[in-house]
């Protein structure tokens, strides 16, 4: 029997896991500098979480979710996001009569979308974001989107086009439609299926079509900026003459709307442009929220949010060489000479393992060519080799595997060496007197 892989999902692994594994280090590390706490939510959720918040007029609502009925015919969905699934968590755990506001969360993991495949973009895929929920201060606004330029920035990213825009406030959105429907009303006939599909449900969503030919009609379409009431006007302003402050760059894109219907304010995206001067497009992207929680349940709280995706973001800054090499070292690798060794030396691979060693073992009986290749496949720093004299007299043989230096000494003196070897390497990237014996041997 032949299994697949399941189209449009990957496998992570080795190099690359620990490459997933960095990039999520950093982004926990400064969600948690910005205050940040962690949260998980489960996977699976019911579909009507997801379609009175992400709202039905967005693609992923109508086109991309996988959706099913369980056993008991209740309709279940695999997240394809997960800021949702946070403001579900907050109401079902009463979070906002709990704790201080605003709730701040980061989370990190997995969500699904039926969509077509292609280079870096999965319908499994991870993701990493933040939520801000409970203050409505133009300041929490800027606070993530700072703290996103500050994560990119710390991962390597140099050439950062922070795209804004404003979708206002109720005031602002409704006269705003009003004007889409009379511009496109005249236009409508001869664009695509789904633009006349969302002119009907949200005229805003036509902006975001990627058709050329609509793109061409969207571009003398009125302006958001135009129908901005004078509150929401000041609220933007205070945005930019902030980020400008900060000497952050940013630039006003009025065709972008975000492919989610929950959004008002402050709507962002990252782009990127490599060393080449290649523009890879949006590496993350987020926005202020104002009826996403009592949408489902809770009270009316304002929130601001984030996301970035992780397989995104390892394929920009693999092919930009913004990553260094992750590769797996091994501090020792213990090798038995015959098959009688291999007991003491598995005792010995548990005593180091036990004291925060990175330990290999070879468990089969080898020749030293084969047991030297195997050590510099792992990338191990020292050998310790066990063989028949090394046990009758207590011994063992340490390399250095770097300098093809070795020394014999007792059993009962290994862990102190090694102790003494790694604290100095750290301390000064050099072998510390009791390890100059090896040089010197």
């Amino acid at each position: 029997m032949n299994v697949n892989i399941v189209k449009g999902t990957h496998d992570i692994y080795d190099d690359d896991a620990r490459a997933f594994e960095y990039i999520e280090m950093v982004l926990k590390a400064v969600a948690e500098m910005y205050s940040f706490q962690q949260i998980r939510t489960p996977i699976l959720e019911y579909t009507e979480l997801f379609t009175r918040s992400v709202g039905e007029s967005s693609d992923i609502v109508r086109k991309e979710m996988y959706t099913f009925l369980d056993k008991g015919d209740r309709s279940v969905t695999l997240r394809p996001e997960l800021t949702a699934g946070v403001m579900r968590s907050i109401v079902t755990n009463k979070l906002y009569a709990t704790k201080d506001l605003p709730i701040k969360s980061y989370y990190v993991g997995p969500a699904f979308r039926y969509e077509r495949p292609q280079a870096g973009r999965y319908r499994q895929f991870n993701q990493f974001g933040i939520e801000a929920v409970g203050v409505t201060s133009p300041y929490q606004d800027l606070e993530c989107i700072m703290l996103g330029y500050d994560a990119l920035k710390l991962l390597g990213f140099k050439n950062i086009n922070l795209k804004i825009n404003s979708l206002g406030d109720q005031e602002s959105r409704n006269k705003y439609r009003e004007a889409l429907k009379e511009y496109f009303s005249k236009q409508i006939d001869n664009m695509c299926a789904d633009c006349k599909e969302r002119f009907n449900i949200n005229p805003l969503r036509i902006l975001d079509c990627k058709v050329p030919a609509d793109q061409e009609i969207a571009k003398n379409a009125p302006k958001m900026r135009d129908y901005l009431t004078p509150e929401a006007k000041k609220r933007f302003e205070t945005i930019t003459n902030t980020l400008e402050e900060y000497e952050i760059p940013y630039e006003i894109d009025d065709s972008l709307v975000r492919g989610l219907d929950y959004y008002s304010h402050i709507i962002f995206e990252f782009h990127y442009t490599t060393e080449n001067g290649l523009n890879v497009g949006a590496v993350g992207a987020g926005g202020h929220y104002d009826n996403l929680l009592s949408e489902i349940g809770g009270p009316a709280l304002s929130g601001v949010g984030l996301a970035l995706g992780i397989e995104r973001l390892y394929a920009v800054m693999k092919d930009d060489n913004l990553l260094k090499e992750e590769k797996l070292e091994t501090d020792v690798y213990v090798m038995p000479i015959g098959e009688d060794s291999i007991k003491d030396a598995f005792g010995v691979a548990q005593i180091l393992r036990a004291n925060a060693y990175k330990v290999e073992i070879c468990l089969e009986n080898k020749s030293f060519k084969q047991l030297f290749k195997r050590a510099e496949n792992i990338n191990a720093k020292l050998a310790v080799i066990i063989g028949e004299n090394e046990i009758k007299n207590n011994e063992v043989v340490l390399k250095d595997l770097h300098t093809q230096k070795q020394v014999t000494i007792p059993l009962k003196n290994l862990l102190g060496t090694l102790d003494m070897m790694f604290d100095d390497k750290e301390e000064e990237h050099d072998h510390c007197s009791c390890a100059e014996d090896i040089h010197h041997e």
